[in-house]
């Protein structure tokens, strides 16, 4: 936003001088038919980067709400809803941006909202109940593709059961963006809230989650020696959620144990993520908790809500990053995030970036073995 657009809200702020605000964006002051074309994904997240706070009432407003308290506060686009910190796993200020009618400060009608700070979380769709809160039976969770959803009944803006969509068009009317959707052909494959622990790994192990269906699948890796790696099903660019990262949610004593050779040892610890460590604290999780895809259920036949556990390791040359995302359904999950522009049907690689002190033994002959090639 302009500075001096900023200055003025920052005066309104401190003098109550501003009577109402409300957003501008790409769709204010007009409406528009039903896009149904490839790029009505780019025209939904194009509009959510557009909004802009403007002294004035209008058809479109904003507000920051606070799951925990309940209540709306004043919006500043750009201002007062950035991140504190550079990483999510330090944010505290729990606030998400709100976009819809409000009147006496609380929405109305057909809403959105962030789910956290982040477009990595994904959003909250649909009309509001009489106290502005996402409670009832046709609310619908946005992944960040803005393509793929999970319809159903919601209470206090978390899921309950729900089924998946897609979005087939978008438009704008009055100033917001709506949506068409469809239920997919999984449609009738029903998603309860509910977390993995130390011996349940889900509801659905064979099913894939909607978004991870739409964007990877596994297949035979590029790298010589390895087996399966992951693909992807559609073109992603820098920031874009490829793949989500689920299992069992435990410690590791629960399977490093006393006694193991280090060859068990090397095993048991191939296919894990240090969860607690990177996310914030607020989301409620012991520090030391890990998502775990032991034995059976790393066989893609098993296991396959999410496949971020199957992505193969590179020193160099890497697309991929791990990053952690809260999801409606698993709750707190390791992700993979394009770092490069990434095309249909090529490989992720991520670097494990492992601790070389306690690396296993392909890891450390590995990394020698990138230095060498890179000297």
């Amino acid at each position: 936003m302009h500075s001096l657009a900023l200055a003025n809200i920052f005066i309104c702020v401190l003098f109550s001088s501003c009577h109402s605000f409300s957003v501008y964006s790409s769709c204010s002051g007009r409406s528009s038919h039903w896009n149904y074309g490839d790029d009505r994904a780019a025209q939904v997240k194009s509009w959510l980067y557009s909004l802009v706070t403007v002294q004035g009432g209008g058809s479109a407003q904003s507000r920051l709400f606070h799951p925990e308290a309940g209540v709306f506060t004043e919006h500043f686009a750009h201002f007062n809803d950035v991140m504190g910190k550079d990483d999510h796993d330090e944010e505290t200020d729990r606030r998400v941006v709100t976009v819809g009618t409000f009147v006496d400060g609380i929405p109305t009608g057909l809403t959105w909202q962030w789910r956290t700070r982040r477009m990595l979380d994904g959003f909250l769709y649909g009309e509001v109940d009489m106290e502005g809160k996402f409670t009832g039976e046709d609310i619908t969770f946005i992944y960040p593709d803005f393509l793929t959803g999970l319809r159903g009944t919601f209470v206090n803006g978390k899921l309950q059961e729900a089924s998946a969509i897609e979005v087939i068009a978008e438009r704008c009317k009055d100033g917001m963006k709506e949506l068409k959707i469809e239920v997919s052909s999984e449609g009738t494959l029903i998603w309860k809230r509910e977390e993995a622990n130390a011996t349940y790994i889900g509801q659905h192990p064979q099913a894939m989650d909607p978004h991870e269906k739409k964007s990877v699948y596994v297949d035979q890796s590029f790298i010589p020696r390895s087996k399966e790696g992951v693909f992807a099903l559609r073109k992603f660019m820098p920031g874009d959620l490829i793949s989500y990262f689920g299992g069992l949610k435990t410690f590791e004593e629960n399977f490093l144990l006393p006694g193991m050779t280090e060859e068990e040892a090397e095993d048991a610890a191939s296919y894990y993520y240090n969860l607690g460590l990177n996310i914030p604290a607020w989301w409620g999780y012991p520090e030391d908790i890990v998502i775990d895809t032991p034995g059976r259920w790393r066989e893609e036949e098993e296991y396959r809500t999410t496949l971020a556990h199957k992505v193969n390791h590179k020193f160099r040359r890497n697309n991929a990053v791990f990053d952690t995302v809260h999801h409606p359904v698993l709750g707190a999950l390791g992700c993979i995030l394009a770092k490069s522009e990434i095309d249909v049907d090529e490989e992720v690689y991520v670097n494990y970036e492992y601790d070389l002190a306690v690396a296993p033994g392909w890891y450390r002959q590995g990394y020698q073995e990138s230095l060498e090639e890179h000297n």
